[in-house]
């Protein structure tokens, strides 16, 4: 079952850009935030169905912000990003992401 509503959290405007014409043609509602603070500072920061995290962010860094949505939300979180290695994985788990993504993805 696919989100109806989706924050995505990045600042890599290209790759957000594509992303978010994917996902859009997949019938999902898609909201953009270039950095964390965007996100926080919106009203409906909290209500989204899912979450795409980058790790490397403006503002509060992705972990940070994946605790913050965490304390709010039963949403689904999942990180995009680029940094590798089984800490990260640990990192980002422990923080309260559903899973973790390498960069760059494969969208078939």
């Amino acid at each position: 079952m696919q989100p109806k509503s989706l924050a995505l959290i990045d600042d890599d405007a290209e790759y957000s850009e594509f992303l978010t014409q994917f996902l859009q043609e997949q019938g999902i509602a898609v909201s953009h935030f270039d950095d964390s603070n965007a996100l926080l500072a919106a009203p409906e920061a909290f209500g989204f169905d899912f979450y795409l995290v980058d790790l490397m962010l403006p503002g509060e860094d992705g972990v940070e912000l994946i605790k913050i949505l965490r304390r709010r939300t039963d949403a689904g979180i999942v990180v995009v990003s680029g940094r590798l290695g089984p800490e990260v994985f640990r990192e980002v788990i422990t923080a309260g992401a559903d899973m973790y993504l390498v960069k760059p993805v494969q969208f078939e």
